[in-house]
């Protein structure tokens, strides 16, 4: 069974997409210790790296729902391609401007620039590399294919993060910069190498009146089918949830679970790598399980999910709530990875980057309305009371799916 997890990877064109990922995901790491460093050396300021990662996700919400009919009209492996070496020069951009002199404040803005116009290009290197892989791998290998793809994206960034860091220590986050610029190009390489070719189609010339009917086209193809309604709908939720779960994890780890001896930096490592190792179990243990039944696995994930915080009121010791925690971990992977299979199975190819699109823009907006209001509502009800709320309302999202026929049957 372990073998059917890594059978995707005997296939040319994805083990290609598959390292152009985790190059990728290594790359970003990169960029984001690179960036954070050099935002905080120049002004000093804990509120500009706040702004400079927000508007890394400022894009998302701007455009994310535009780029999916251009990834539909678009042939994926050149959008692909042409994405890594925009993110290159942009990146390349970083670079020049780390080391150039000129005033703080006009060095700040040129990387606010950059990164907004590296993280808008990456708008259409993910959905273009979802909707492909169900090009280059066969039915029964796709829940597999995107375990291994979850799993090892998921290193990539544990990797990513403590490779970034020690290189920017060695190097310097201006040459940083110019490493994270190669691992685009090397990205890009791969990508090349996919054989997988796109059918040519006759489409009209492009406008705003074109992408606007290909957008509501892809919101009519979701409105009409009652999987893929069904998992917009909940994912939605989902990801409001899954928001707030990451502000009450931090919080649990600094201001609940304070009578032991680690100091908070510790016990926030405690509580991630809990997490952290739950989701890559769940990643590998979801891809052993087959293909069929991919409706129930998301609807059963997501039930147990909200089970497994509904003890958080009774935990009193953060190695106790580690345990819970890692086991959340396994339950999100058997909801998320059957969600992007859902999405990939029911969608056809001509309108996947549409879907993938919508589905990500819905899950960053609501993901930080649940940061946000995570927060808020913790410090009037307190942080163990909104745990137990949160398991209450991930079950109501999972007995909702369970009423919709379609999805629970998917």
């Amino acid at each position: 069974m372990a073998r059917s997890v890594l059978t995707p990877l005997k296939r040319a064109d994805f083990r290609s997409l598959w390292i152009a990922q985790t190059v990728s995901i290594v790359g970003d790491k990169i960029n984001q210790v690179g960036l954070s460093i050099m935002v905080f050396q120049l002004t000093g300021s804990l509120a500009q790296m706040g702004i400079v990662f927000a508007i890394t996700f400022l894009p998302a919400a701007l455009f994310g729902l535009v780029a999916g009919p251009l990834v539909d009209r678009w042939d994926r492996r050149r959008t692909m391609i042409s994405a890594d070496l925009l993110r290159a020069a942009f990146v390349s951009g970083m670079a020049v401007v780390a080391v150039v002199g000129m005033p703080v404040g006009v060095k700040i803005g040129l990387v606010y620039l950059l990164a907004f116009v590296s993280s808008t290009v990456a708008l259409f290197f993910e959905p273009s590399r979802m909707a492909l892989i169900p090009a280059v791998v066969t039915q029964d290998e796709l829940m597999a294919a995107n375990s291994l793809d979850m799993t090892t994206s998921s290193i990539s960034e544990l990797l990513g993060i403590g490779f970034g860091g020690a290189l920017v220590a060695t190097i310097g986050y201006g040459t940083a910069f110019w490493v994270d610029a190669v691992t685009f190009l090397i990205s890009a390489g791969f990508v090349l190498a996919v054989g997988h070719r796109a059918l040519a189609r006759a489409l009209p010339k492009l406008s705003l009146s074109v992408i606007g009917a290909d957008l509501r086209a892809g919101l009519e193809r979701i409105r009409n089918d009652g999987v893929l309604r069904g998992v917009v709908i909940t994912y939605a939720a989902i990801a409001l949830g899954g928001g707030a779960t990451m502000t009450l994890s931090v919080l649990l780890a600094l201001d609940v679970y304070t009578g032991n001896a680690l100091p908070p930096a510790l016990r926030l490592t405690v509580v991630d790598l809990a997490t952290t190792v739950g989701v890559l179990v769940g990643a590998v243990a979801i891809g052993m399980s087959g293909p069929s039944g991919a409706g129930r696995k998301y609807l059963r994930g997501i039930i147990a999910f909200g089970v497994l915080f509904l003890p958080f009121m009774f935990i009193h010791d953060l190695w106790t709530a580690a345990v819970v925690l890692f086991l959340a971990g396994i339950a999100n992977q058997y909801f998320g990875i059957p969600m992007i299979t859902l999405l990939q199975t029911y969608t056809e190819p001509e309108t996947r980057g549409r879907v993938f699109a919508v589905r990500t823009t819905i899950a960053r907006i609501a993901t930080v309305i649940g940061l946000a209001g995570a927060g808020i509502a913790a410090q009037v009800y307190g942080v163990l009371p909104m745990m137990v709320a949160l398991g209450v309302f991930f079950i109501l999202i999972g007995v909702l799916g369970y009423s919709m026929p379609r999805l629970r049957q998917a």
